[in-house]
């Protein structure tokens, strides 16, 4: 590096890190600890000045701050805390020879088994149960299998890998649609390119959306979608609202067309209370909350001290950005 010091900024609401204080500032000395040249500092959104956005190399956050590119003229290298960087891709960092690398995978684990859960508990008829009991109702509600079933994965990626681990081991017959369908993937029957969206999305009880952002992907799933899908079957998106034309979802399940359907993310967030979303018939929704806070921030620091090491290195990092296929 061309200089001596490298400045790291912590660029996102503290707030948003719930682990304990003392586990916190282990992670961040442990970024020091990397190489001498490192140094780590705070500046979370609202905070920040031109005179700190002036002295980073490297800024960790969600969103970019205003005329970053004017006030941070140093700048060599954005890490996203969040697997998603369609909002950023507009401010062409490549072009002006800044990096950007997303934090894919970290909490792959906590949002593939909230996805899982969600399906698992439709086919239990979960709310049903639970209405049952806040009324006082000893009404018996019997459940589905999932053993036999078929489930697609929209997206391969690390939460659709791990979904798709989770369905085999309940049993269930695994379909996935991913970008190249050249070589087989482990723990899935059988794979599609997205030409065969239509054809997989009929063979499926169940689909769960895991996918980026991408002009491929936005309003995939549309009324043509849901209707190639078997009636009362159960769709869940844990990926990215722009997956779904929303108002199509919502014909669908007051048609019964989908038997059921659950969203950790919407095209607007937070989700107006306008939105008919909310009084959609059997339709369960989260405030983009699938993943685990804390097993987060670990993954993030994890990663970043990797990326550290690999981006003074001179190293392509882990998760950088393509920005001709967007992620």
């Amino acid at each position: 590096m061309e200089r001596s010091t490298v400045i790291l900024g912590l660029a996102y609401p503290s707030r948003w890190d719930q682990r304990a204080a003392d586990v916190i500032e282990r992670d961040v000395a442990a970024l020091r600890a990397v190489d001498p040249r490192i140094e780590v500092i705070r500046c979370p959104p609202g905070a920040t000045t031109a005179r700190v956005l002036a002295r980073l190399d490297i800024l960790v956050g969600l969103h970019l701050p205003p005329d970053l590119l004017s006030t941070a003229p140093r700048l060599r290298w954005v890490q996203a805390i969040g697997a998603g960087v369609g909002h950023l891709l507009p401010a062409d960092l490549h072009a002006r020879g800044i990096r950007l690398s997303t934090a894919s995978g970290v909490n792959a684990v906590p949002v593939a088994e909230f996805a899982f859960a969600r399906v698992l508990g439709h086919f239990k008829r979960f709310a049903e149960l639970d209405r049952a009991q806040r009324e006082e109702r000893w009404t018996p509600y019997y459940g589905e299998p999932l053993a036999g079933r078929a489930i697609g994965v929209l997206g391969l990626g690390a939460i659709g890998t791990e979904v798709a681990v989770r369905a085999r081991a309940f049993g269930m017959r695994v379909s996935a649609v991913r970008r190249s369908a050249e070589r087989p993937m482990p723990h899935v029957d059988t794979l599609y390119g997205p030409n065969g969206l239509r054809s997989m999305l009929a063979e499926c009880d169940a689909v769960v959306a895991a996918l980026p952002e991408t002009p491929q992907t936005i309003d995939m799933m549309d009324e043509a979608a849901f209707a190639a899908m078997p009636a009362g079957a159960f769709f869940c998106n844990v990926g990215r609202g722009s997956c779904v034309v929303e108002e199509a979802m919502v014909d669908a399940l007051r048609s019964g067309q989908l038997g059921g359907a659950a969203i950790d993310v919407a095209r607007l967030e937070p989700l107006p209370a306008a939105s008919p979303l909310w009084h959609a018939p059997n339709l369960a929704i989260s405030a983009h909350s699938a993943s685990a806070a804390g097993a987060h921030f670990t993954g993030v620091f994890q990663l970043l001290r990797q990326n550290l090491a690999r981006y003074l290195a001179g190293e392509r990092l882990i998760n950088e950005v393509d920005t001709t296929i967007g992620y």
